[in-house]
């Protein structure tokens, strides 16, 4: 997926152009300053109000070091005050029947907005974030563009239908605005979550367990014997799925080891955020501002999201590791003294359950981009299960 032609399809029978460019007499649907990293297109930023283009170049997380978040801060307020400083503009020319025109029925006001795809993965999808004529953020949109992002966009929408059901005093999801298709393809459109970037900074490697513990708790299900837990039966159909005969073999060789060991145990059950990291969030005071909940789910063994963090933290910027997996859950199972005070319990259960996804979306299109982290991820689990 490329960031210009992903943008050309989005007026379909568009082209991307040079801005400026003449002998051309098509309509100029919207224009864009080419923002890149190492000389690959990363976002289109929108330059028809200079609020909106300086707004584009604010993103902040809990991932952001106090440097990013005071330069990306600083560019969008030199953008603001002196748009001509995007010097490498394009126009989109020609296209009809556009997504903008559908978002602005949606939000019932015209619309610009900044594309991103992000890097290559296999759940790179177009994300808009989407302003009105004076510049005000209104919006952020994800396009289903694959069939795993399909997948993945349906799923996030009725996520947030879910959780937006329920007041939380620590997580804050965005708000679901609407759920629609355009030309086949699912749009989810949701309200901002707009962090600061001056933000109180907090050590990015602690997770913020008391808000991942409310939304565990909000969906809290009985102590059931784990053999016994629909969880555990889904886990077994997944693996059964694979398609990959050897590496479904391991897999399940592992559950048997998992299962012997822990069968007859009781297990609180829960929810997990499933992709819950410092990139996935930003802190407002005490509460959490959390997105893309995709992987939201409902009837997972309870602690997995302080696990799947630590994890992400303590391995980000570095190759994959089965190693470093291990080290990341052990130092995440000291304070868990749950399951009769064996925290490797837990971890297993991670293991399996995050092994499942892995797993099938290696197999996938682009899986390539994850299919190295499957395998650590499968070491990681026969070591914790005494198998390797």
């Amino acid at each position: 997926m490329e960031l210009l032609e992903t943008a050309a399809e989005l007026w379909p029978g568009a082209e991307v152009v040079p801005a400026g460019r003449t002998g051309d007499d098509r309509p100029v649907r919207a224009r864009y300053a080419v923002i890149s990293r190492s000389q690959v297109p990363t976002v289109l930023v929108p330059v028809e109000t200079s609020v909106a283009a300086g707004a584009s170049l604010r993103r902040f997380s809990t991932a952001s070091t106090w440097w990013e978040s005071a330069s990306r801060a600083a560019a969008g307020a030199a953008v603001r005050s002196a748009p001509a400083l995007l010097r490498n503009r394009v126009e989109i020319r020609g296209g009809d029947d556009s997504l903008a025109q559908h978002l602005a029925e949606v939000l019932g006001t015209e619309v610009t907005f900044s594309i991103s795809i992000g890097t290559a993965r296999v759940n790179r999808k177009p994300v808009l974030q989407v302003f009105d004529t004076s510049g005000a953020c209104r919006a952020f949109v994800k396009v289903g563009w694959s069939d795993s992002t399909v997948t993945d966009v349906l799923a996030e929408g009725e996520a947030l239908a879910r959780v937006g059901e329920h007041e939380f005093r620590h997580v804050v999801p965005p708000a679901l605005l609407a759920r629609t298709f355009w030309r086949g393809r699912p749009i989810l459109t949701t309200g901002p979550l707009e962090p600061s970037a001056w933000s109180r900074r907090r050590r990015a490697w602690d997770p913020p367990e008391r808000a991942m513990s409310e939304l565990d708790e909000h969906f809290a299900l009985d102590e059931v014997e784990l053999a016994a837990s629909p969880w555990w039966s889904s886990r077994w159909e997944a693996a059964g799925s694979i398609g990959d005969p050897v590496t479904r073999g391991r897999l399940e060789q592992a559950m048997e080891v998992v299962e012997a060991m822990a069968g007859e145990r009781l297990v609180r059950f829960g929810a997990w955020h499933g992709d819950w990291t410092p990139w996935n969030m930003a802190f407002a005071g005490e509460r959490v501002l959390l997105w893309d909940w995709e992987r939201f789910e409902v009837g997972v063994p309870s602690g997995l999201d302080p696990l799947h963090y630590r994890v992400n933290v303590m391995n980000s910027g570095t190759p994959a590791s089965a190693e470093g997996i291990l080290w990341a859950l052990t130092l995440a199972a000291y304070p868990d003294r749950s399951l009769g005070g064996e925290p490797h319990i837990r971890a297993l259960l991670y293991l399996v359950e995050i092994l499942c996804r892995y797993l099938r979306l290696s197999e996938v299109p682009e899986g390539e981009h994850i299919s190295e982290r499957a395998q650590h991820t499968l070491v990681a689990l026969e070591r914790l299960a005494g198998l390797a």
